[in-house]
C-alpha cells in the first residue's frame, strides 16, 4: 500500500496555523504502535482549495476513481493510511486504512458487492472479504480496513485501539507527522520512519557509486555515517492557489555534507525507488541542522503521481454504494454501464503504463517491473458486480499478462548475472614484434639504425580483458531478449483488447 513511499516534509509556506479540532478525529488511536508508515488526506481541504476549483478537481474526482487511476473514494472527507512493513525486502507485515465519509453508511453493502461473509468482531459490524481484508464499521460515518484478514488480529487490533490513552509509544517520528496534519493543517502527509533499517556495509557500497561524491569532496566514511542514521522521510504537500510539496529527510546527526550533493542524491534514490516525480528536479534544496530539504510546485501530473502512491482498496468506498434490489433493472441497463465502465477503467490502465517508462524516465528494467505489478494489482481490486464474464476474464488475462511482463523484467539481471558468473573466457595471451634494423662498422663497433622491439600480454591479464568484452555482450543479449520478450506481451494485450471491444459492441450494442 505505503511500499518505497519516500515521505514527508513540513514546510515553511503560508498556510493556517490550526484546522478544525475535528480533524481526523479518533483516528491517531486507532493505528497500532508499531507502525512504520503513515498517510494522511484532509480530502475536504483539498478539494476545497481555489486550485481545485480552477483545475475542476471535484468534476474529475469520480472519473478518476472509476477509471481505477485515483484511490480516493469520492465520497470521502478524511483518510489514514497506515502500515507496517519490512523495509529490507519491501513486504507489507500488516496495513489498515480508515475513511471517514459524508454521511452513514452500513458495511452490509460491502459484502453484498463483492462476496463477502458478514461477522461481529468486537461488538463491530464486519466483513470479510475474499481479498484477505476485513471490512469493519468503527462508527456510522468511519469505515476501516484490515489487511492480512486474521480474524484474532483485527480483534485484538480493536481491542488495543479502543482507548485515547496518550500513554502508548508511537513513532516519534509518526507522532510528529500526525501533528503535521492536525496542527499545521497540511492537506496531503505521507511519512516512514526508517531509523535503524541501513547498515553501514549496505550504505557505503551505494555511495562509492555515487559520482557526485567523488567530484565533491566530501568524505566517504563521513557521508555514510550520516546516511546510515536517517531516521525518517516525509512528503508534505498543500494546496492553495497553487500546490506545493516539499520531501523532507531527517537525520540523527548534522546533515551539513549534504548543502551540495543533497538533491542528486535523493533524486537517485527515488529514481531507483521508482517513487521520481519530474518536477523534483525543479525543486529548492536546502538543509537546516539534521534535516534536507526539498521544495517546490507540483505540476498537475505530479499531483497525480502523488496520489497514485495510494492504493486505497475500492471496498472501503463502495460501502457507500446501495445495494440494488433483484428486478429493479429489467432492461439491464445496469449491466452495460458495469461493463462500458469496467473495461474503460481496464483500457486506461493499460495506456497509462504504456506510457509510464517514458513519462518517469524509468532506467533499469527493475524499475518498470514494480509498476507492472502495480497495475495488475489496480484490475485486481476494480469492482465487479454486474461486469460480464468475458470483460473480467480479459481484465484477468491482462493482469496475467502485466504480472508476465514484471517477471521477464526482473529476470533479466538474474539471467545476466547467471551467465556472467559462468562466463570462463579465457585467452592464453599473446606476443608479436616489429622488426627494425641495426648495423656496424669497424672493428668491435657500435651498431646503428632504427632496433625492434617485442610487446606481449600475459594469459592473465589477457582472459580478464576477454571475460569483460563477452559480460558486456551477455548483458546485451539478456536486455535484448528481455525487451523482446515484453514488446511481444504488448503485442498480446492489444490483441485481447481490440477483441473485446468488438465482441462486447456487438453484444450490447453501445460503443466500447
Amino acid at each position: 500500500m505505503i511500499r518505497c513511499l519516500f515521505l514527508l516534509a513540513t514546510f515553511a509556506i503560508s498556510m493556517p496555523t490550526v484546522v478544525a479540532q475535528s480533524a481526523f478525529s479518533g483516528m491517531r488511536y486507532r493505528v497500532p504502535t508499531d507502525a512504520n508508515t503513515l498517510v494522511m488526506i484532509n480530502a475536504e481541504k483539498m478539494f476545497g482549495s481555489e486550485v481545485a476549483d480552477r483545475e475542476r478537481w471535484n468534476a474529475r474526482r469520480q472519473a478518476a476513481y472509476d477509471a481505477g487511476l485515483s484511490a480516493l473514494p469520492p465520497d470521502a472527507k478524511e483518510v489514514l493510511l497506515a502500515g507496517r512493513s519490512d523495509l529490507e525486502f519491501g513486504k507489507s507485515i500488516w496495513e489498515l486504512a480508515l475513511v471517514r465519509l459524508k454521511g452513514d453508511r452500513n458495511v452490509s453493502t460491502v459484502a453484498q458487492r463483492f462476496g463477502g461473509a458478514m461477522d461481529n468482531v468486537e461488538g463491530r459490524t464486519a466483513a470479510k472479504l475474499p481479498n484477505d481484508r476485513y471490512v469493519i464499521q468503527i462508527s456510522d460515518d468511519l469505515l476501516g480496513t484490515y489487511t492480512p484478514a486474521n480474524r484474532q488480529d483485527v480483534s485484538r487490533w480493536l481491542r488495543k485501539t479502543d482507548t485515547t490513552t496518550t500513554d502508548a509509544e508511537y513513532s516519534p517520528y509518526l507522532v510528529q507527522a500526525f501533528k503535521y496534519a492536525t496542527e499545521v493543517g497540511t492537506p496531503i502527509i505521507m511519512a516512514m520512519d526508517v531509523e535503524n533499517t541501513l547498515s553501514t556495509e549496505l550504505v557505503k557500497s551505494r555511495l562509492e557509486a555515487f559520482q557526485p561524491l567523488k567530484e565533491s569532496g566530501v568524505d566517504l566514511g563521513e557521508l555514510t555515517k550520516l546516511i546510515a542514521g536517517v531516521k525518517g522521510v516525509t512528503l508534505g504537500v498543500t494546496v492553495t492557489d497553487k500546490t506545493v510539496g516539499a520531501v523532507r529527510v531527517d537525520f540523527s546527526g548534522d546533515a551539513g555534507l549534504l548543502a551540495e550533493i543533497g538533491k542528486p542524491l535523493l533524486i537517485q534514490v527515488l529514481q531507483r525507488q521508482g517513487a521520481m516525480i519530474d518536477d523534483f528536479h525543479d525543486w529548492t534544496p536546502s538543509v537546516s541542522g539534521n534535516t534536507l530539504m526539498l521544495r517546490g510546485t507540483l505540476s498537475t501530473d505530479g499531483a497525480r503521481r502523488v496520489m497514485s502512491i495510494l492504493e486505497l482498496p475500492h471496498e472501503l468506498s463502495d460501502s457507500m454504494q446501495l445495494a440494488s434490489s433483484p428486478g429493479s433493472d429489467p432492461e439491464g441497463s445496469a449491466k452495460k454501464i458495469a461493463a462500458q465502465q469496467y473495461y474503460n477503467s481496464v483500457t486506461t490502465l493499460i495506456e497509462d503504463l504504456r506510457e509510464k517508462p517514458k513519462r518517469d524516465h524509468v532506467k533499469t528494467f527493475g524499475q518498470a517491473a514494480m509498476w507492472y505489478d502495480r497495475y495488475a494489482r489496480k484490475i485486481d481490486n476494480l469492482p465487479i458486480l454486474k461486469v460480464d464474464e468475458e470483460l473480467l476474464n480479459y481484465g484477468s488475462n491482462i493482469a496475467e499478462l502485466f504480472r508476465s511482463a514484471e517477471m521477464s523484467m526482473k529476470g533479466v539481471g538474474m539471467r545476466a548475472s547467471n551467465r556472467r558468473a559462468s562466463n570462463n573466457a579465457g585467452s592464453g595471451g599473446y606476443y608479436y614484434s616489429s622488426g627494425g634494423y641495426r648495423s656496424g662498422y669497424g672493428y668491435n663497433s657500435g651498431g646503428y639504425g632504427p632496433q625492434g622491439y617485442t610487446a606481449s600480454v600475459g594469459a592473465g591479464q589477457a582472459s580478464l580483458r576477454e571475460k569483460g568484452r563477452t559480460d558486456a555482450i551477455i548483458t546485451r543479449q539478456e536486455r535484448t531478449a528481455g525487451a523482446a520478450s515484453v514488446q511481444q506481451i504488448w503485442q498480446v494485450i492489444d490483441q485481447e483488447t481490440a477483441g473485446i471491444r468488438r465482441m462486447m459492441t456487438e453484444k450490447y450494442q453501445i460503443e466500447f
